[in-house]
């Protein structure tokens, strides 16, 4: 039966479907826990029960399981994350604050943020985590100090999850959350499931040139899997949100209903400003128990996470006062399905009467920028790789792609080939350079910006216009590049190579 209050889903998405975003997606609104509409598109045999990558959405069943064990008295939050992975090495200066689980699960631990570089982990064995843990761990921030997405830190959650429970983090959330919910949809392994949507990549593309979908191969299971290695559906992940609005807890189950309710409260707030339209007021955003909290002054709490992996994008988010959910798939990679579903939800939350939140959750978040005394000086590695990329941007008019990609692989983490190869870059570069002419020699007081001390942006001027180039280093040793991006600017016209 149709619901008249809800969006024309086909209509809302139609831009989103019909712009090759992804090959296939299924979007679906639900209201405590009951699906009300839903929209397909593409080939791939999407419907309510089909499986597909969730990716960081996992994220909010590693908090849920750490929450078992701190109610089981097996950890603090509190805790030095030393005293469970006594072979952690921090690199910090001694009077930063000692790190903690709490800073782990909030994302204020320090560690360097790692998307593009902790996406390709998953399958890394858990010998092979417990060595970068030995190794020594760089903190760009002291830890509680502010916000920072780090996938490293929740795969070390789950080994502590792991090493405290007795068993495999995968075991122990299979048989304290998924088999108590019946989510019968929801595995780390595609081999126990029926069948799973297909995942696509591609490479970017040029200006006037098309780019193609290609099967992206998945990654089986490993010590990264507490980041992002969940397979579920849209009726699983409605259970799932239906959980966290309910609190009702089933059978079986040995969280809580008071932990449910903590899951969903402010750890660590990054921003406050104006709420996005069509809603009014304004939005404090935070970090939660591995779910990202929006607590607005006209309409309440806003519940979600996204999720990003080679393949998939995934996006869930529920209105904790109306009880509405919009769960989101789309099987390519960077497909941005997130956009689409807060535009089908923002409008349910302002049409539905409700007032300022008063569940006691009362954060103010604050601006990110901290005082001089707590920046970290910049990586030594940042700007290595800074004078190495330039150099290697200034020989591509006189060198092919082929010989540098071979002379600056080194430079680079692992992500980066299997991304957009490093001499499909280059002939970007190349093809760009006709654009922009002879370069410009470099001011010798020039300076990067550097607002981590693992990223890096700076420009290479040119006889007409620049590039701007961008980078991003991974959290362990050697601290090879993991992103490396560049733009054309020319007048006002600005194109992004990749």
């Amino acid at each position: 039966m149709p619901h008249p209050e809800l969006p024309d889903l086909a209509a809302s998405l139609e831009e989103f479907t019909t712009s090759n975003y992804s090959p296939s997606g299924i979007l679906a609104i639900a209201r405590h826990g009951e699906v009300l509409e839903s929209h397909t598109w593409g080939e791939d045999g999407y419907d309510l029960s089909t499986p597909f990558r969730v990716a960081s959405c996992t994220k909010s069943f590693t908090a849920l399981a750490l929450l078992i064990l701190r109610r089981e008295g097996r950890l603090g939050f509190d805790d030095a994350v030393v005293d469970h992975l006594p072979e952690l090495k921090v690199d910090a200066p001694a009077d930063w604050p000692t790190l903690r689980i709490r800073h782990l699960v909030s994302m204020s631990a320090g560690l360097a943020t790692d998307n593009p570089w902790g996406d390709r982990q998953e399958s890394l064995p858990r010998d092979e985590l417990s060595a970068w843990l030995a190794g020594g761990l760089r903190l760009v921030f002291p830890p509680g100090g502010s916000f920072e997405y780090s996938n490293l830190g929740y795969a070390f959650l789950g080994e502590v999850i792991s090493r405290l429970a007795g068993q495999e983090y995968r075991a122990f959330v299979r048989e304290r959350i998924i088999d108590p919910l019946g989510l019968g949809d929801t595995r780390f392994v595609a081999d126990e499931l029926e069948s799973v949507a297909a995942g696509y990549h591609r490479e970017p593309a040029l200006v006037g040139q098309r780019s193609a979908w290609t099967l992206q191969e998945p990654t089986g299971p490993g010590a990264f899997s507490p980041i992002g290695g969940l397979y579920s559906s849209v009726n699983d992940l409605a259970t799932w949100a239906a959980l966290f609005l309910s609190r009702e807890v089933p059978t079986g189950a040995t969280f809580t209903a008071a932990d449910l309710l903590e899951a969903q409260q402010p750890l660590n707030p990054f921003f406050t400003g104006p709420a996005p339209a069509p809603l009014r007021g304004f939005v404090a955003q935070a970090y939660g128990y591995g779910l990202f909290i929006e607590t607005f002054t006209d309409h309440g709490t806003v519940v979600a996470h996204s999720g990003g992996y080679p393949g998939f994008t995934t996006y869930m988010c529920w209105h904790k006062e109306s009880g509405y959910t919009v769960i989101a798939s789309a099987n390519g990679t960077h497909s941005s399905v997130a956009a689409p579903a807060r535009r089908v939800l923002l409008p349910l939350v302002a049409a539905a009467k409700v007032g300022r939140d008063d569940d006691g959750s009362d954060s103010k978040a604050g601006s990110n920028e901290k005082p001089d005394r707590e920046r970290v000086a910049n990586w030594p590695e940042t700007l290595a790789a800074v004078s190495r990329i330039e150099e290697l941007v200034r020989a591509v008019p006189s060198s092919t792609a082929g010989d540098l990609a071979g002379r600056y692989a080194d430079l680079f983490a692992e992500n980066v080939e299997m991304d957009f190869p490093l001499f499909r870059r280059i002939e970007y570069l190349q093809q760009a350079l006709v654009s922009l002419g002879q370069l410009r020699p470099a001011a010798d007081d020039r300076a990067p910006t550097c607002e981590r001390p693992s990223r890096a942006r700076w420009s290479v001027k040119a006889e007409f216009g620049r590039l701007e180039l961008y980078i991003e280093l991974a959290p362990v040793a050697p601290f090879g590049v993991q992103t490396f991006s560049a733009d054309l600017v020319n007048g006002w016209s600005r194109v992004k190579l990749f």
